[in-house]
């Protein structure tokens, strides 16, 4: 089952088939990235939705993106849970991590409901129906897929390509002062995927996410288009995180949007390198934290194409028609 995104005459990067992998929160920044690419592609067809647990529990975040979806005219989209948890990090181990910024889904009670999941079978069936050819949109923890290639090592080969938002490299975290949040939240899901044969990997760090600021004139454009999408944006972003409307001098960044610039409009990219990167998995200080690696000591690691700017001001109005379309 397929569904082609709507069109918004964007020049697009023609994408053949994509897979979102997720850890949408009410509509956060997930929810601005969902409809980037549902409404930005042209060419892409949409194979379904996988959520993770992350920003909130997998259960939860499930019924935001089914909405927001539905919202976007697709409401036949599969969107289908994932992992509940982490593959080894815990509520219990981030109580022993000091400082912490923002440790998402762990800051409130796992749910005891356990509905039919399935979506690890979705991911697998999706890789495996266009092999070489499906893009990952992974904007959230890596857990989904890192499950997957463990349940079947043999679909490794078979991406085509995962464009992913996580990874401090050169910055500071925003989780812990070593880790951006996404890999912090399950770094040993990120090691399998910095370690696995993916033919291409791209990494959107929160090195390019601290230069992407914006203010309430961004969210004043957005919010005057009374759609039901800028409805969730405005109830959101005004009154959750960032919360324009309660403090109207603060600023928020792009993270989840990135990916989904860089998905639908490469050419957006100023700067990158080709970096060869591991994940630090020991308990301890730099849990979650980005390695980078001396390919001459690491001869069997592959590249990671890995985003350090772009041309922001047109990112915004990508981020903004996107939102404000009818």
């Amino acid at each position: 089952m397929k569904f082609v995104a709507a069109s918004l005459a964007l020049a697009v990067a023609a994408v053949a088939q994509i897979h979102i992998d997720t850890d949408s929160g009410y509509f956060a920044d997930d929810g601005v990235a969902l409809t980037m690419v549902l409404r930005s592609a042209r060419r892409a067809e949409v194979q379904g939705i996988t959520v993770v647990s992350g920003n909130v529990w997998s259960l939860e975040g499930a019924e935001f993106m089914a909405r927001n979806a539905k919202l976007l005219g697709l409401p036949n989209l599969p969107v289908l849970i994932g992992s509940e948890a982490p593959i080894l990090h815990t509520a219990a181990m981030s109580k022993k991590e000091s400082p912490l910024e923002f440790t998402g889904a762990f800051a409130t009670p796992q749910p005891t409901l356990h509905p039919p999941h399935g979506g690890i079978d979705l991911l697998i069936r999706n890789i495996e129906a266009a092999p070489g050819k499906i893009t990952i949109l992974a904007i959230g923890p890596l857990t989904n897929l890192a499950i997957a290639l463990r349940l079947r090592p043999d679909i490794e080969a078979k991406i085509g390509s995962i464009v992913m938002m996580g990874g401090a490299v050169r910055v500071p975290g925003n989780a812990s002062k070593s880790a951006e949040f996404n890999f912090w939240f399950d770094p040993e899901a990120a090691q399998v995927i910095m370690r696995s044969s993916i033919v291409k990997k791209v990494l959107l760090p929160l090195d390019a996410s601290i230069q992407a600021v914006f203010s309430k004139k961004l969210f004043d454009e957005v919010v005057a288009a009374k759609t039901p999408i800028t409805a969730l944006y405005k109830e959101d972003f005004g009154n959750r995180y960032p919360g324009f409307l309660k403090r109207p001098w603060v600023r928020s960044m792009l993270w989840d949007e990135l990916a989904a610039a860089y998905l639908v409009q490469p050419s957006l990219v100023t700067r990158r390198e080709t970096l060869y990167l591991d994940i630090d998995t020991t308990f301890g200080p730099k849990y979650g934290a980005v390695r980078t690696l001396d390919r001459s000591l690491a001869p069997n690691a592959t590249p990671v194409e890995t985003i350090f700017n772009m041309d922001f001001p047109k990112v915004f109005d990508l981020y903004r028609r996107a939102l404000v379309a009818k």
